[in-house]
């Protein structure tokens, strides 16, 4: 299996690298900088997906654990061609949302075993405490939890390598935690995306993040449903760029602009006034190590490492003061 592994993203990576060098593609998926939001020199092909092709050749014989059936599939293609729609069109953020809702829906009504129909947290079942046999509640939240999802992957691509970077890191937390195979092809793949990326030969585009956060949002309900994983471990893993999300909603919100209108308020945007791209990864990605270490150690209430992901996040954006 491991030969076939690193062949298969050995082939990858070659096909790749002359995909890019030889501009094999059609131009309209390239991202045209605009001195405002896009600072990057020259038009990069927004191909993050093709990095993608070993995760989907190699799931069958990789997966382990992992409970899946044609629907997932499916609409991670159907997920995949929206985003390439997106890449090339620019949809308008209201008919994204539209289909991201529709979509999910859909699917949810298809697999009812993913809805969550608890929150495990650590010495704590909130369903039982607090809502009761409500399923109605579990199922909007389930579909809140996608929309969530993409938009935070979403927002936090904003610097070569970010993005990857904690994907890399949610990944090895991921194979840590269930023993699946498919997470080191994943993490695999995404480290070859991140040697291209740095290079601002290539970014992610909306096709990728779609499959990435389906997958994610998958493997969250489904290891979570079965015990694998305690809510509060997932919500630790993901709530660094959830908060960035969720503060810039607040914010536009206040400014009474649209939520998903593109601004140079994120957070890597904040610490690239103090701080050059190396150290902004570098300071981005310590509360995600951190996060990955208290779940593993079940001595450390995953508490603490909420609390403390709050506080640094609070800090971290107050440099923008300082600066």
């Amino acid at each position: 299996m491991a030969i076939a592994i690193i062949a298969t993203l050995i082939i990858n990576t070659l096909i790749n690298y002359f995909i890019i060098k030889f501009k094999i593609y059609p131009k309209i998926i390239l991202d045209f900088p605009d001195k405002k939001r896009k600072n990057h020199l020259k038009p990069t092909p927004k191909l993050g997906i093709i990095f993608l092709i070993p995760l989907i050749i190699l799931f069958e014989f990789t997966n382990s654990n992992f409970e899946y059936n044609f629907q997932l599939i499916f609409f991670a293609f159907i997920l995949i061609l929206l985003g390439i729609i997106d890449d090339i069109f620019s949809l308008k953020w209201n008919s994204r949302i539209f289909f991201e809702i529709i979509l999910i829906l859909s699917y949810l009504l298809l697999n009812e075993n993913l809805i969550l129909s608890d929150l495990n947290f650590e010495d704590l079942t909130l369903k039982k405490i607090f809502l009761g046999e409500n399923l109605k509640f579990f199922f909007i939240f389930t579909i809140f939890c996608f929309i969530a999802l993409v938009n935070s992957f979403n927002f936090y691509d904003g610097i070569n390598n970010q993005l990857s970077q904690y994907l890399i890191i949610l990944s090895i937390f991921f194979f840590i935690e269930t023993n699946n195979n498919f997470f080191l092809v994943l993490i695999l793949s995404l480290i070859i995306f991140s040697i291209f990326n740095f290079q601002t030969k290539v970014f992610f585009g909306s096709a990728s993040i779609y499959f990435l956060s389906f997958l994610f949002f998958n493997f969250s309900l489904f290891y979570h449903n079965k015990n694998y994983i305690g809510a509060d471990e997932i919500l630790l893993m993901l709530l660094y760029p959830g908060l960035d999300m969720a503060r810039l909603f607040f914010l536009r919100i206040l400014k009474k602009s649209s939520p998903f209108t593109g601004d140079r308020n994120h957070i890597h945007h904040i610490l690239s006034l103090k701080f050059d791209t190396k150290k902004v990864l570098i300071i981005n990605n310590i509360p995600i190590i951190v996060s990955l270490i208290i779940t593993q150690f079940p001595q450390i209430n995953n508490l603490y490492g909420l609390i403390f992901i709050f506080f640094y996040y609070i800090l971290i954006i107050n440099i923008k003061q300082k600066s």
